[in-house]
């Protein structure tokens, strides 16, 4: 005889044009994800439409469960497992559904993949800038969800300034869109009676105060660390003219952006793009024969106008060595450091391109920190870039017992601070035994 709670579910399906999963193996396959977490949920929708998940936000709100917006699973904290229903929308939410050439924006569907809307965007002269290591898999929903950055970050900013307009759906199934508003506007949304109304007016009473803005100010991250993908980033809010002399229209995309799907379910993004990045470029690859050597660097090798910096440490380079795949990605490595620094440099032409590459070279002799820096050209930095986003895949499939375990992972910190963050980080792992491995991002 079935248990009442799977006669819902079975006429929860019967609603959707999509589909529920409740089956076994389909549960632990979503139970996990990139991370080390593993949570069963209770069921797994593959919506096909708005009403699906319309019909999704009215199930769970009657039967006291969560909805767990879900694309392509790479989270790293376990962000998209748990005991609720997944909601994947990696399936049908796929559609890339304009393009806006004057003013560079493009509007997709969660689903689409980061790579993939790349390649539709290069005839246009355009590109999403953000970009992950997993980003022929990772998706606009997930990027959104988690405000991701990746290595181009530094150049083209996080996923939260590329944020225009979201189209969502709220907890009573409500559909909204947040895009930048007036003040005037703002003050408008209080007076609704609806769901839209009640997010306005207590987002207004909350953060009125000037005490709490101050409070605020005061207690989150300092202003220049732009990367940042952990909380609710209400001191965005704050900077807006709502709350300050600011010229900076409200935004609930700010908000929106980074909460993990938590707040609202999202069903459509507009993004602002970039013209495509210089064709000329060049990457420094510095070898050090120390982490703090390599960490004493980056502050300033990062007043060079830099499209990527990204390390490896040995763990991750020896790692490569083993692996078929990355030997030939791995020529440029010189002798055996302890961690490679490698810094990217673009330029429209390559007599300008040849005047950054050895005015950064003339910062790293006067430095003398590195041993090496061979530069790399072509080919040569595809194969380099190939290999670092290898990396969190090497440390996953370690041979043997002993596996890397993501316990403190994209960490951010002002740089004037990463060098002696690292050092007593490192002081810290070493006083309980531990060996950290130092990756991705500098």
């Amino acid at each position: 005889m079935s248990k009442p709670v799977d006669i819902q579910y079975y006429k929860l399906k019967s609603r959707l044009n999509g589909e529920l999963l409740t089956d076994d193996l389909s549960k632990k396959l979503y139970a996990t994800d990139a991370s080390v977490y593993r949570i069963l949920p209770v069921a797994v929708a593959l919506p096909k439409d708005k009403a699906d998940i319309k019909a999704l936000i009215q199930f769970a709100n009657e039967n006291n469960t969560s909805l767990i917006p879900r694309a392509a699973g790479t989270s790293l904290a376990g962000q998209v497992v748990g005991n609720g229903i997944v909601v994947d929308v990696s399936k049908y939410f796929t559609r890339i559904l304009n393009v806006n050439k004057s003013t560079k924006t493009v509007t997709v569907q969660p689903g689409v993949v980061r790579d993939e809307l790349n390649n539709y965007l290069k005839p246009f002269g355009l590109f999403f800038g953000p970009n992950t290591s997993t980003s022929n898999r990772c998706m606009m929903g997930g990027m959104v969800g988690n405000n991701s950055s990746g290595t181009t970050s530094i150049q083209y900013g996080v996923t939260r300034d590329k944020v225009v307009s979201l189209k969502t759906l709220l907890s009573d199934g409500s559909e909204v869109e947040f895009k930048e508003i007036s003040k005037e506007a703002f003050f408008n949304k209080t007076k609704l009676q609806t769901l839209e109304g009640d997010i306005y007016r207590t987002i207004y009473e909350q953060l009125k105060s000037s005490k709490v803005q101050q409070y605020i100010r005061d207690n989150f991250p300092k202003k220049e660390i732009h990367r940042r993908n952990t909380g609710y980033a209400i001191d965005e809010l704050i900077n807006s003219n709502n709350f300050s002399e600011s010229d900076t229209k409200f935004n609930m995309c700010k908000l929106l952006t980074g909460s993990e799907g938590t707040l609202a379910f999202t069903t459509e993004i507009t993004l602002q793009l970039d013209d495509l990045p210089p064709k000329e470029n060049a990457m420094v690859a510095l070898h050090f024969d120390s982490i703090s050597k390599c960490m004493k660097s980056v502050k300033t090798l990062m007043k060079h106008n830099l499209h990527t910096c990204e390390m490896m440490d040995d763990t991750i380079l020896n790692l490569t060595k083993h692996n078929k795949q990355q030997q030939q990605n791995r020529s440029f490595i010189l002798g055996e450091p302890k961690a490679i620094l490698m810094c990217e440099l673009k330029a429209e032409s390559k007599d300008d391109l040849d005047i950054a590459v050895h005015g950064f070279i003339a910062t790293t002799e006067k430095l003398g920190l590195s041993y090496t820096a061979p530069v790399l050209v072509g080919r040569e930095i595809d194969k380099a870039l190939e290999l670092r986003k290898a990396g969190l895949g090497l440390l996953g499939n370690m041979i043997g017992d002993k596996k890397a375990v993501a316990c403190i992972e994209d960490t951010a910190v002002a740089l004037h601070d990463l060098e002696d963050y690292i050092a007593e980080f490192s002081s810290l792992m070493t006083s309980y035994d531990q060996n950290p491995v130092y990756y991705a991002h500098a």
